[in-house]
């Protein structure tokens, strides 16, 4: 499967209001207009025998029931915010687990459940503790059977604005996760008019009876994933991910902020020092040039 940038043709604007498992009916009551570009979920090629006998690719569009199970060599477009807020948790993750050998994050890989029936989705990012090797050049998809263990938390970024799309994140793949038992599924929802401009979280932990129940907030809107003890929430403007170490509270940064951060304070401290080594060349002058006047013979000396 491949992933290409592309943004919807056609935006919609209904408030979204607050998350849940059944969509709102004004999503429900949408419908894609005839002029809709066909490609809007994005294309596969398939080979055709003409009559002739001569052979062509064909271009087929996908429809929002493929994008749960989707296929190797699919094209799907996400949109830049999708990415970035993406790459963003990955690259904070990755680096809070880089010296844990014996948990792995999964970056867009096809799982197989081994569940009759149940879509193969290809989640967004999985943390799969428990594995026998991190990196494994040869994982082209994660067969939780052969893997012997299986993601304990799902993260789903909610980047379109089609209903059938999000009708996906938050109606059918909690059923696919619930089903596949996966203890928490959280989904990152970045603004956009759907949102009425602000990031959402929305979150859900496996209960003792094998059925999601969603994650309630704390008194500063946090969600706490019990499984690796982090706590994700949302800045105050709305527009930022805040990831937190729950038992600490630290925050964990971008890595690339956290070098940019470094640089600025090793920029900083070597400016001060100049500044220092200056004050001191400069008193050291001024103290020279105090021990010649005192030593330069006086008249009532002679």
């Amino acid at each position: 499967m491949r992933y290409i940038d592309l943004s919807p043709e056609t935006l919609y604007t209904h408030p979204m209001g607050e998350p849940a498992r059944k969509l709102p009916a004004d999503w429900e009551t949408e419908t894609a207009s005839e002029n809709a570009d066909p490609f809007r979920y994005g294309w596969r090629w398939r080979s055709v025998r003409l009559p002739n006998g001569k052979v062509i690719d064909e271009q087929i569009p996908l429809t929002a029931e493929d994008l749960l199970d989707p296929q190797p060599g699919d094209e799907v477009g996400q949109s830049q915010a999708h990415w970035e807020l993406l790459f963003l948790l990955a690259r904070i993750l990755d680096q809070y687990y880089e010296l844990r050998d014996d948990v792995t994050l999964v970056v867009d890989l096809k799982m197989f459940w081994g569940i009759p029936g149940s879509p193969r989705s290809s989640p967004d990012l999985s943390v799969v503790p428990g594995v026998r090797e991190k990196f494994d050049q040869e994982r082209r998809s994660f067969d939780v059977a052969k893997e012997g263990v299986r993601p304990c938390l799902i993260v789903e970024v909610v980047s379109s604005e089609d209903p059938e799309i999000r009708g996906n994140d938050y109606v059918k793949k909690v059923e696919t996760y619930q089903q596949a038992g996966i203890p928490e599924y959280l989904l990152l929802d970045p603004p956009t008019s759907f949102t009425s401009g602000r990031l959402l979280l929305t979150g859900y932990r496996l209960g003792p009876d094998g059925t999601y129940q969603q994650i309630q907030p704390d008194s500063q809107g946090q969600l706490l994933s019990e499984t690796t003890g982090l706590l994700f929430g949302v800045e105050e403007d709305g527009q930022a991910l805040l990831v937190f170490e729950a038992l600490t509270g630290r925050r964990l940064l971008d890595p690339k902020v956290e070098r940019a951060l470094e640089t600025q304070a090793r920029k900083a401290a070597e400016e001060q020092a100049a500044r220092e080594a200056e004050a001191r060349k400069a008193a050291e002058a001024e103290i020279v040039k105090l021990r010649a006047e005192l030593e330069k013979p006086r008249k009532h000396d002679r």
